[in-house]
């Protein structure tokens, strides 16, 4: 009968011994759990910040493009100068740089160049170094986030003359008045 009695006083010791094992392990998990739920959530605040400071810098350069469209067109009869590769030839206004703040100091924000667009015809090869036909791209990076570069190109026309629309109402050419 002795016998019996140590076994059965020996059993909730051990019972003891693998409840506390098992308390540790599910303990273990839930800590890996929280670990795995904060690296992902910080991952995810992180990617949300690249985004942000992306779109900033894109915006950034379209604001460059809005800010320089007037001054190359006001500076077609130079465009050559600029496209002719050499910068000792370049014009005081070219490159066009630019703040979007008022009193702004420092770096640029922005900086804006022109490339030639594909303007000769066959059997002719590209000149990239002349413009034939009024027309250019528009090249806008945003230096204001260098972390994040944006670069933004429009191709503009120059036209020596404003645009009269028909069926427009107001004084002008073509137009039927304002007959609605």
């Amino acid at each position: 009968m002795r016998s019996r009695t140590r076994s059965v006083h020996r059993a909730p010791w051990r019972q003891r011994g693998s409840a506390l094992m098992t308390s540790l392990i599910i303990l273990s998990g839930l800590l890996v759990a929280a670990g795995a739920s904060v690296y992902l959530m910080t991952a995810e605040t992180r990617s949300t910040g690249y985004t942000a400071m992306s779109r900033r810098s894109l915006f950034c350069a379209e604001g460059g493009l809005a800010m320089a469209r007037p001054i190359v067109a006001a500076n077609y009869a130079t465009w050559d100068a600029v496209l002719d590769g050499d910068p000792s030839n370049d014009p005081p206004w070219y490159p066009i740089t630019g703040y979007l703040e008022a009193n702004a100091t420092g770096t640029p924000d922005f900086t804006v160049t022109l490339k030639d667009n594909d303007d000769e015809l066959p059997p002719l090869t590209n000149d990239a170094n002349r413009d034939n036909d009024l027309m250019v791209f528009l090249v806008s990076r945003c230096t204001r986030y260098p972390e994040h570069p944006r670069t933004v190109m429009q191709l503009v026309e120059y036209t020596a003359a404003g645009h009269t629309y028909r069926n427009q109402a107001g004084q002008g050419g073509f137009n039927t008045g304002n007959t609605n």
